[in-house]
């Protein structure tokens, strides 16, 4: 299986995490997939921001749940990263998904835990997906694993994701993972490099594996030795590139 390359809120070690800049600049670099976080703002609208408040990639004090899309827009998002990205704003999901359209493989959108969802307003979330023809090429995840099984409910047309963060965690989601199927499992690195009897696990009962967030050219030579092969990345798409060319 070959290597597949996952910019992990973007190119976000050069470009400003979960913005288009970031997103574009993955494209140019010939990441194969994005990885994003999705949030609701006060009105429902599905935004992306990984933080549950505004305050380190905005500079203003505030919880995302509790701001509209309008007062969000008002912000910007790229000048604490670099004075050459200020004014780049906080995307929406639909402004990300028509930017996005030339993806070469996958959208990994993580939705966080800071918003309740209605079934409503997942029904509209995955509404939007299909609306930018994105239903068999993303895939949803979430440390709530209810939230997934709800999606899963509603809707059978994409692949989705159990994050977790843990040995406990992720056996217990495993077992879910794979009497359900076209769910895969997604976890730090670390844990994996640590139990590796997770893997063997995982291959044993069908269901494949994402490791997140590798930085160390160390790292990635050790989960490729184990097997793993779909990674997110904050910074290694050029080592990665690489290796895939061999």
């Amino acid at each position: 299986m070959q290597l597949e390359i996952i910019a992990h809120r973007g190119y976000s070690s050069i470009a400003p995490e979960n913005t288009l800049a970031a997103f574009l600049a993955a494209i140019e670099h010939q990441a194969d997939s994005i990885e994003f976080d999705v949030q609701l703002s006060a009105d429902g609208v599905p935004i992306i921001i990984h933080d549950s408040t505004l305050t380190r990639t905005t500079g203003i004090r505030g919880k995302v749940r509790k701001k509209t899309l309008d007062q969000i827009k008002h912000r910007e998002a790229g000048s604490w990263f670099d004075w050459r990205f200020k004014g780049e704003p906080i995307p929406t999901l639909e402004e990300a998904l028509m930017a996005l359209q030339n993806i070469k493989k996958f959208l990994y959108i993580e939705v966080k835990t800071h918003s309740y969802w209605t079934d409503q307003k997942i029904d509209e979330f995955i509404k939007i997906l299909v609306k930018y023809q994105f239903k068999n090429r993303c895939v949803i995840a979430s440390f709530n694993g209810s939230f997934i099984d709800r999606v899963r409910k509603q809707s059978d047309d994409f692949s989705l994701a159990y994050l977790v963060a843990n040995r406990a965690a992720f056996r217990r989601q495993l077992t879910k993972a794979a009497q359900v199927g076209n769910t895969v499992m997604m976890s730090k690195y670390k844990l994996f490099i640590k139990h590796p009897d997770l893997i063997k696990s995982s291959r044993e009962q069908g269901v494949d594996l994402v490791a997140w967030t590798v930085d160390k050219p160390k790292d990635l030579e050790r989960l490729l030795e184990l097997g793993i092969v779909r990674i997110a990345t904050n910074c290694l798409i050029p080592e990665m590139l690489e290796l895939k060319m061999q």
